[in-house]
């Protein structure tokens, strides 16, 4: 059994299983037609498919107690108009080219194939995860991936622990007494406050931010009056809080809420605060990394499988991670001048030779990883 022979084989179809994808791409939780294309070459290939969340779809390999999961995300982004600015139509391709590897050389084993919309708006993870996707049949372990530009083809990026940061959005609105901009006396001024807020938690942040444990703060927007010679009622902060660490991302949760309430004492105003807890940080489960790791080395060379530098962008396959051991690698797609655009940029793009790669790596893993479980 050659499997890179099969893959080659196959490759074609998920190419153009790919370019489909990609010119039908479609916004969080609008991924009706891309649900469709998944759906119907699913069970062009005899494997069972349902819907979940909606535009969501769980296909099952085989039956059992206890699959291997593999996850990818369908959603595009609003960028030249709506594409997959951010590489997901290969996720897609990807896991669909697993599929058919593994239906080829007649795999036995359990594989449950997770399709998740919404992965660039609020999470489908957290909703799919509700709606009972890592059971019936009892996910033991789960593998994602995603693309990464200006990292070669045939080359992957991977660590244990944290690789992508939790996301959390804060709002808060500073409470003031409006009037003439000539009577500040009579007033109380709501942009003092917000200022002496930011201010402050800067300076918090440039003294405890533990190079190896950072967190990210971002002031992002404040908004307050519209005229001169008027002082507003009311101002606005906006940010957004990232760590690699859930005891730090309570910590800064918990500091910044009484920074702002100190910031707001101190100037007789009152402070409004509201906190959105998005995504969790990503965290790779360190034995499956470890195994991996090695069970990557059968197929590319070890000098390519390369450490990876931690991001503070989010990812919300992290709610599948703290539901079950997972591993998360980042897959090349760099060749020549494709590929070395920034996710989400105008000028993305990806090299299709990545997808031969993303197979290989998938399809092993699960070859290795099934050896360790139940009969």
């Amino acid at each position: 059994m050659n499997i890179e022979s099969i893959i080659r084989e196959k490759l074609d179809l998920i190419l153009n299983l790919r370019k489909e994808l990609n010119e039908n791409a479609e916004l969080s939780f609008k991924e009706y037609k891309t649900s469709g294309i998944i759906n119907k070459f699913l069970k062009s290939i005899n494997i069972e498919t349902k819907p979940l969340i909606d535009t969501g779809i769980v296909a099952v390999l085989n039956k059992d107690e206890d699959c291997i999961a593999v996850r990818a995300d369908m959603d595009a982004l609003p960028v030249n108009g709506v594409s997959h600015a951010c590489g997901h139509d290969f996720h897609m391709a990807v896991a669909l080219g697993t599929a058919v590897v593994l239906k080829e050389i007649n795999f036995e084993k359990n594989v449950k194939f997770i399709f998740q919309p919404g992965e660039e708006d609020m999470g489908g993870a957290l909703p799919m995860i509700k709606a009972g996707v890592l059971e019936n049949p009892h996910v033991k372990c789960a593998i994602g991936f995603h693309v990464w530009p200006k990292l070669e083809v045939g080359k992957i990026q991977v660590s244990e622990g944290a690789s992508m940061a939790s996301v959390d959005d804060f709002s808060i609105k500073f409470l003031g007494k409006g009037g003439h901009a000539a009577m500040p006396h009579l007033c109380k001024n709501p942009i003092y406050p917000a200022l002496d807020f930011i201010q402050s938690f800067n300076n918090k942040i440039l003294t405890e931010n533990d190079a190896l444990n950072p967190m990210l703060v971002t002031f992002s927007s404040i908004q307050s009056g519209q005229a001169c010679n008027v002082i507003p009622n009311e101002s606005l902060v906006l940010g957004t809080v990232r760590t690699f660490d859930n005891s730090l991302r309570a910590k800064v949760k918990a500091d910044l809420t009484k920074a702002a309430i100190l910031s707001a004492e101190k100037y007789n105003s009152q402070a409004e605060i509201e906190y959105e807890e998005g995504y969790p940080p990503l965290i790779n489960n360190k034995e499956l990394t470890k195994f991996f790791v090695e069970a990557t080395k059968g197929v590319i060379e070890e000098s390519n499988i390369l450490p990876l530098d931690k991001s503070f962008a989010a990812e919300d396959f992290s709610f599948f991670a703290e539901k079950v051991p997972s591993i998360h690698f980042r897959l090349g797609i760099s060749e020549g001048n494709i590929g070395n655009e920034i996710l989400h940029s105008t000028k993305f793009s990806a090299s299709d030779n990545a997808l031969y790669y993303g197979i290989l790596i998938v399809v092993n893993f699960i070859l290795q990883i099934s050896k360790n479980m139940k009969e």
